[in-house]
C-alpha cells in the first residue's frame, strides 16, 4: 500500500510541475492569430499530421534524386569544355513532331569522365533563320550520362545547344545550404499604436528564448513569429518588411563555382545541324483550343517569331484590344502572385483603358490592384502572395492572407477566373514551405471546385532569371526543383496552366521580368483558356 501511495504523490507532483511550466510559457509566449495552436517541436515528439506526412514524402523523393558530392578542387567538377555531347541514333530524314535525343557525357577539368550525375543543365533547340526555338528536357542516368529530348516543331534547320548551369558539385552545395537555415532573409515587424509605433525582429525561425507573438493558421500548419514589444498587442502589428542578407553557409570552395564566370556555361562541343521536313504521317496532330484540364508538361511548345505555340492545343492571339474587353467582358478575375503577375496588371492598366483603377491608399509596387470597367462589367483584382515576400520597403500586413485563405473567401461561378503564381520569393528559404504552401492552395483549389466546378483556375509556372549573381539564394536551380514540385501536386486536378518555366526558356530571355513582347504571351494564354 504504501509503495502505490508514493507512486500516486510522485505522479500528482509531476502533473502539477508541468502546470506550473505551461502557465510560465504562456506568459512568455503570446500567441495571435490562433487559427492554430503552433508550439516548437524541439526536445518534443508530436504526432506527424497529414500535413507534414505528405511534406515529408514530397522532400524525401526529391533529396533522394539530389547529388550528395563532395571535392576538393575545382577540377574534379564537371566543365563544359571537356564534356562531350553527340545525336543519339541519328537518323537520315527526321520529319515535324519527331524526337531527337542528344546524349551529355559529363567529364572533369582533368578529362575523367563523371561517374555520378546532378548537374544543372539546360537545353535548347532554334532556328535562327525563323526566329524559333524550343526547350529539351533532361533525363539523368545518374552516371555522368543524360538524354535531352527535343520535339522537333518546325520544318527546316534545327541546331541543339546545351548549356551547363551548375555543375553537380554546386547543385549538392546549394541543396544542402537552402533545406539547413534562415539565414538569407532579415525581417523587422512594424507594430501601431494610436501615439506610437516600433519595429522588432521578425521571421520564420525565431529564438523561443524571447517573448513572442505567435501567427499561426492551425488548418494549414502555417506560421510566422515576431519579438513582442513591450506594452503592444499582438494584434497591433501593422507592416513588414524584409531584405537579402547576403550570407553564406558556403565555403569559398563552394562559392568559387558560384561566380558568373562558372554559371551558364555554353557547351562548347558543336554536333551537326539538322533539317527536319513536313512530312505526310507528321506526330502533330490538329489541335483544338486550350482548355483546362491539362498537364503539366516539358517541352510544352515552341516560339517563332514571339508568338507561342502549345504542343497540344492552339492559342488564340489577341492583337486588337476590342477582342481582349470582349473576352474579359462580365468576368471577375481574382490574380494572386508576385512581380511576374504583376507584369498583367501593368499591361491591363496601360493598354485597357476601359478599366479604371481605384486608389487603395496603400504604397509601392506590391500594393493591391483593384479595377473596373463598369460597362462591361468586369472586375480585376491583384494581390501579392503572403509571406515569404521579399519587399525592401514597409508593406501592410492589414489584409494579407495566403492564397488558400484568399481562395476560401471566392464563391466563384461561371464567371469567375482566378490566376495564380508562386515561386521567387520562396527560393530562399528551406523548401518545405514552399511544398506546404503548394499543397494547400491545391486543398483550396479542390474545395473551390466542389463548390462551383464552372470557376477557371489558371497556374502560372515560375520564370527564368538573369543568372548573374546571388546564386546561392536565387539560383534558377531552385525554380527548377519548384517546377518539380508543381508536376507533382498539381497532378489531375481541373487547371489551366501557363508554364511560364518552359516558355522563357524558349525565348531565351534570361530575365526574371521579360519584355512586354512575352509577357502578352502569357495574357494571351490566359484569354484562351477563359474564352475557349
Amino acid at each position: 500500500m504504501a509503495v502505490v501511495l508514493t507512486y500516486k504523490s510522485l505522479l500528482i507532483m509531476v502533473i502539477v510541475f508541468c502546470l506550473l511550466l505551461s502557465l510560465i510559457y504562456n506568459q512568455k509566449t503570446k500567441k495571435c492569430f490562433t487559427i492554430e495552436t503552433h508550439t516548437s517541436t524541439v526536445n518534443k515528439i508530436e504526432k506527424v499530421s497529414e500535413i507534414q506526412k505528405l511534406v515529408n514524402e514530397i522532400f524525401n523523393h526529391i533529396d533522394q534524386m539530389m547529388p550528395k558530392v563532395t571535392f576538393v578542387h575545382t577540377d574534379n567538377t564537371t566543365s563544359a569544355k571537356k564534356s562531350k555531347m553527340f545525336i543519339k541514333s541519328p537518323k537520315e530524314k527526321y520529319c515535324v513532331g519527331d524526337e531527337l535525343i542528344v546524349q551529355f557525357d559529363a567529364y572533369d577539368h582533368l578529362g575523367q569522365r563523371k561517374a555520378h550525375g546532378g548537374d544543372y543543365l539546360r537545353a535548347i533547340i532554334s532556328n535562327t533563320d525563323i526566329n524559333a526555338r524550343s526547350s529539351g528536357r533532361i533525363e539523368d542516368f545518374k552516371n555522368g550520362t543524360y538524354h535531352v529530348h527535343f520535339t522537333l516543331f518546325w520544318d527546316g534547320k534545327v541546331v541543339a545547344t546545351l548549356f551547363l548551369m551548375h555543375p553537380s558539385e554546386a547543385v549538392s552545395a546549394l541543396w544542402k545550404s537552402r533545406n539547413s537555415w534562415y539565414g538569407n532573409v532579415g525581417y523587422l515587424c512594424k507594430f501601431t499604436s494610436p501615439s506610437k509605433q516600433v519595429e522588432t525582429k521578425c521571421g520564420f525561425n525565431l529564438s523561443k528564448e524571447e517573448e513572442l507573438c505567435e501567427y499561426i493558421d492551425e488548418r494549414d500548419e502555417e506560421y510566422f513569429y515576431s519579438v513582442r514589444p513591450q506594452n503592444f498587442s499582438c494584434d497591433s502589428l501593422t507592416e513588414f518588411k524584409n531584405w537579402k542578407t547576403l550570407a553564406t553557409q558556403l565555403s569559398p570552395l563552394e562559392n568559387s563555382l558560384l561566380v558568373r564566370s562558372n554559371v551558364r556555361l555554353e557547351i562548347p562541343q558543336q554536333i551537326p545541324e539538322i533539317y527536319v521536313s513536313q512530312c505526310q504521317n507528321s506526330s502533330l496532330e490538329a489541335k483544338e483550343k486550350c482548355k483546362t484540364g491539362g498537364k503539366l508538361e516539358y517541352p510544352s511548345g515552341y516560339v517563332m517569331n514571339n508568338i507561342w505555340y502549345p504542343k497540344t492545343c492552339n492559342m488564340k492571339t489577341y492583337h486588337e484590344v476590342e477582342e481582349q474587353n470582349a473576352c474579359m467582358k462580365g468576368k471577375f478575375f481574382y490574380m494572386f502572385g508576385d512581380s511576374t503577375t504583376h507584369q498583367w496588371i501593368n499591361i491591363f492598366e496601360t493598354k485597357l483603358k476601359n478599366i479604371k483603377f481605384l486608389n487603395v491608399y496603400e504604397g509601392g509596387w506590391s500594393q493591391k490592384h483593384l479595377g473596373v470597367d463598369t460597362e462591361r462589367n468586369t472586375h480585376v483584382l491583384w494581390k501579392h502572395h503572403a509571406r515569404p515576400f521579399i519587399y525592401l520597403g514597409f508593406t501592410t500586413l492589414k489584409e494579407e492572407r495566403t492564397i488558400p485563405r484568399e481562395l476560401d473567401l471566392i464563391g466563384g461561378n461561371q464567371y469567375t477566373v482566378i490566376a495564380l503564381n508562386i515561386g521567387v520569393h520562396f527560393r530562399l528559404f528551406p523548401v518545405h514551405h514552399y511544398i506546404k504552401r503548394l499543397y494547400n492552395i491545391r486543398r483550396a483549389i479542390e474545395r473551390l471546385l466542389l463548390r462551383s466546378p464552372e470557376t477557371k483556375v489558371i497556374i502560372k509556372t515560375e520564370n527564368t532569371s538573369e543568372m548573374a549573381e546571388e546564386f546561392e539564394g536565387m539560383s534558377d536551380f531552385h525554380a527548377y526543383v519548384h517546377y518539380y514540385i508543381m508536376e507533382i501536386i498539381f497532378k489531375d486536378i481541373n487547371v489551366g496552366f501557363i508554364n511560364g518555366w518552359d516558355m522563357t526558356t524558349a525565348f531565351n530571355y534570361n530575365r526574371i521580368h521579360p519584355p512586354e513582347a512575352y509577357v502578352r504571351n502569357e495574357i494571351n494564354m490566359l484569354m484562351t483558356y477563359i474564352c475557349s
